[in-house]
C-alpha cells in the first residue's frame, strides 16, 4: 500500500514560488480568508530571520486522473500569506514587536567592497545587528534576505485525496482554538503567572462567584486577578488592553500586592459566602476589591462589609450619588473603560461611607477621571455597530493601524492624535457596510487634514460624509 503521508523540507523561497505559480493552491474550497493582524505577521518574520522553529505546512494532494495531481494548503494559509506579503508584496513590518533586533554575521569588506582575508587566506567575519521594525524585505541586508529565502520549511503532504477529503482535513487541522486575548495576556506576566493562577482558585473564586467553565478555560479568572491588582494599587495607570495592563504589572507590581489581593479574597469569602454572586460578576470583581481595600481603612469588622452589600442589594441600589447609582452603572456598556471603572469605585465607596455615617468624617480618595476620554466601545455602539464587543473594537483598531502604517501616516499626525475614536468608529461603519477595502483609499486622501473638532462625534460625522461620498462615487 502506498504511503498516505510524505514529508519534505524545502527552501522558503521555493515554497512561496510554488504557491505563487499555483503549483500549490491557496484556494481550497473551505479555507478561511487571511485574518492575521500586524503583530502576528511581525513575529512570524522575526521567527524566520532568527531561524527558529515553525510548525510544518500541511498540504492535501488531489488526484486529478491520468497521474495528474494538484496540491492545496490544508493548514498554514495564514503563515503562507503573511510570508508572501513580506517577500513579494512590499509589506512593511510595524512597530509591534516583542523583539525586533536580528543578529547575523557578515563578511568583512574594504571601502571598495572587496573581501578582507587574514594572512592564511581565510575570510574575516563581523557580528552585526539589524532592527527589522518598519522594514520591507528589500530593506533587509543581503545576508538577511538570503537567510529568509533559504529558511527550511517543513512540508507534510496527504496524498491520494479527493477534494472532499481535503475539506475534511482542513476542518480537522483547524479545530484547535487559538489563544484568546486573556490567555495571551497572561504570557506577558511570567513573574506572577503562577501566583495569579493560585489566587484564581482561592475561596473567593470558588464560593463567591458563579462558576463558569468557559471563563475557566479562556483565562477570565486569571485576568480578573490581574485586573484587581490594577484597580487596588495602580488605578491611575489603568490600561484598556489586558496585554498592556499585564506588561505594566510585570514591571511595577510585587509579591506583596498579590498576597494582599489573595488575603482580601479570602476575607470577603469568609463573611459573604455565596450570598452576593449577583454582585460579584467578573466585570465588577476588580471594582469590589478596590472598594474592600478602602473598607479595610475604616477600622470596621469584616462582617460590616457584608452588611453594606446586603443594604446595597435591598435599599441602596437605586440611590444616586454624584449623578450615578449602582443600577445606572450596572447598565453601562463596556468592561475595561477607565472612566467607567473609576465611577463605579467612587460611587460604591460613597454609598458605603454614607451608610456607615462616615462620609463627612473620612475623605474619600478622588480618582481622577479623564472626562474627554469617551469610551471607544460605547462610541462605536452608538454610531456604527450596536452589537460591537471589546474584541470587535480591538479588531477595528488593528485595521485602522494597518491602514495608517500602510499609507505612511505617523502616530503624531493630527488625524490620528485628534480623531482616534472617530476613526475606529468609521472603520466599524465601513466593515458593517462591507466597505472596509474603501477605508484605506479614503484615509490616503484624507490624511493631510489638520483641522478637527474637539468632539469625536463631530469629527465622525464629517468623516462619514466624506467616506460615503467616495464609497458611493
Amino acid at each position: 500500500m502506498a504511503k498516505k503521508v510524505r514529508e519534505q523540507a524545502m527552501a522558503l523561497s521555493s515554497y512561496l514560488k510554488s504557491v505563487n505559480s499555483e503549483d500549490i493552491s491557496e484556494n481550497q474550497d473551505v479555507q478561511r480568508m487571511f485574518c492575521w493582524d500586524n503583530g502576528a505577521i511581525n513575529e512570524l518574520i522575526y521567527t524566520v530571520l532568527n531561524e527558529d522553529y515553525i510548525p510544518p505546512i500541511i498540504l492535501g494532494e488531489e488526484e486529478l486522473g491520468d497521474n495528474l495531481t494538484q496540491q492545496y494548503i490544508v493548514d498554514g494559509i495564514q503563515r503562507t500569506t503573511a510570508l508572501n506579503k513580506f517577500r513579494h508584496m512590499n509589506w512593511k513590518t510595524t512597530k509591534s514587536f516583542e523583539n525586533s533586533v536580528i543578529q547575523y554575521q557578515k563578511k568583512r569588506r574594504d571601502e571598495k567592497g572587496h573581501l578582507i582575508k587574514d594572512e592564511n587566506g581565510s575570510i574575516l567575519w563581523d557580528n552585526c545587528e539589524f532592527d527589522i521594525k518598519n522594514k520591507t524585505y528589500e530593506q533587509l541586508p543581503d545576508e538577511l534576505k538570503k537567510k529568509f529565502d533559504d529558511y527550511q520549511i517543513r512540508i507534510v503532504i496527504h496524498q491520494n485525496c479527493t477534494m472532499q477529503e481535503i475539506s475534511k482535513l482542513v476542518r480537522r487541522y483547524n479545530r484547535n482554538k487559538s489563544m484568546g486575548s486573556n490567555q495571551k495576556a497572561l504570557t506577558w506576566i511570567p513573574t506572577y503567572a503562577r501566583k495569579i493562577k493560585n489566587i484564581a482558585n482561592n475561596e473567593f473564586f470558588k464560593n463567591c462567584v458563579t462558576y463558569s467553565s468557559p471563563k475557566r478555560k479562556n483565562g477570565t479568572y486569571e485576568q480578573t486577578v490581574a485586573n484587581s491588582v490594577m484597580t487596588v494599587f495602580h488605578i491611575d495607570d489603568w490600561k484598556k488592553n489586558p496585554k498592556d495592563r499585564n506588561e505594566f504589572i510585570e514591571d511595577s507590581s510585587s509579591d506583596e500586592e498579590f498576597n494582599i489581593i489573595n488575603t482580601y479574597g479570602n476575607r470577603i469569602a469568609k463573611v459573604c459566602g455565596e450570598k452576593f454572586k449577583n454582585l460579584f460578576v467578573f466585570k465588577d470583581i476588580p471594582v469590589w476589591f478596590a472598594v474592600f481595600h478602602r473598607f479595610t481603612k475604616l477600622g470596621l469588622e469584616d462582617s460590616k462589609f457584608a452588611t453594606f452589600l446586603d443594604e446595597l442589594v435591598n435599599n441602596l441600589h437605586d440611590k444616586i450619588v454624584d449623578k450615578w447609582s449602582y443600577d445606572m452603572l450596572d447598565k453601562e456598556p463596556g468592561t475595561s473603560d477607565k472612566k467607567l471603572i473609576q465611577n463605579k469605585i467612587n460611587t460604591y465607596i460613597s454609598l458605603m461611607l454614607e451608610m456607615f455615617d462616615l462620609k463627612n468624617t473620612i475623605k474619600s480618595r478622588t480618582l481622577e477621571v479623564e472626562n474627554s476620554n469617551e469610551s471607544t466601545l460605547s462610541f462605536v455602539q452608538e454610531n456604527a455597530n450596536p452589537e460591537a464587543t471589546d474584541e470587535d473594537v480591538n479588531t477595528y483598531s488593528d485595521l485602522v493601524d494597518y491602514c495608517l502604517d500602510h499609507n505612511g501616516i505617523e502616530v503624531d499626525a493630527p488625524i490620528y492624535q485628534q480623531c482616534q475614536t472617530a476613526l475606529i468608529a468609521l472603520m466599524a461603519y465601513a466593515c458593517e457596510n462591507e466597505n472596509e477595502d474603501k477605508f484605506e483609499e479614503w484615509i490616503n486622501k484624507y490624511k493631510n487634514q489638520k483641522k478637527f473638532s474637539p468632539s469625536q462625534k463631530v469629527n465622525y460625522d464629517f468623516m462619514k460624509r466624506s467616506f460615503d461620498k467616495m464609497a458611493n462615487a
